[in-house]
């Protein structure tokens, strides 16, 4: 299952930037998030691994990932497993002039064991629903992103 989203964000690429990657900001826009952990932190950031507990429908759901791309301030691709599914993450960070930026996220997401049977139907689901809950998410990112923008 493929989802895309984008957003402008009325703040500069470089701050933007940081509500990606710094671990006490995504818990803030990532909806469910409960624990956020780096695991391995390497010097130039690829190869990086961390852990992630999701609270969903009153459960914990732990997922595992690495930063296997990232050039800072433009662009960060995260490969995420979880019991359920893998998935492939990617963030691409376009400036559209020094105080404003085009915040791209491209999911592929790739069910396991019984989900996999479910996947036509959730397919289905994200694309009559609009990917709401990516776009719930990056709107709240947008809004956090600008107010901290807006107090510097």
């Amino acid at each position: 299952m493929k989802s895309n989203a984008t957003v402008t964000i009325n703040a500069p690429a470089d701050m933007v930037f940081l509500w990606l990657e710094d671990n006490d900001r995504l818990k803030k826009w990532v909806p469910n998030i409960v624990e956020d952990e780096t695991i391995l932190d390497t010097p130039d950031k690829v190869g990086s691994k961390f852990r992630q507990v999701y609270l969903e429908r009153g459960k914990e759901m732990e997922m595992f990932g690495e930063l296997t791309e990232y050039i800072e301030n433009e662009r960060m691709r995260l490969d995420i497993t979880g019991d359920m599914f893998d998935m492939d993450l990617i963030y691409i960070l376009t400036p559209q002039g020094p105080e404003t930026s085009q915040l791209e996220q491209n999911t592929t997401i790739k069910f396991k064991g019984l989900m996999k049977f479910l996947s036509p139907i959730f397919s289905v689901m994200a694309k009559l629903g609009g990917d709401k809950a990516t776009k719930v998410s990056l709107d709240r990112l947008k809004q956090m992103a600008e107010a901290e923008h807006k107090n510097t």
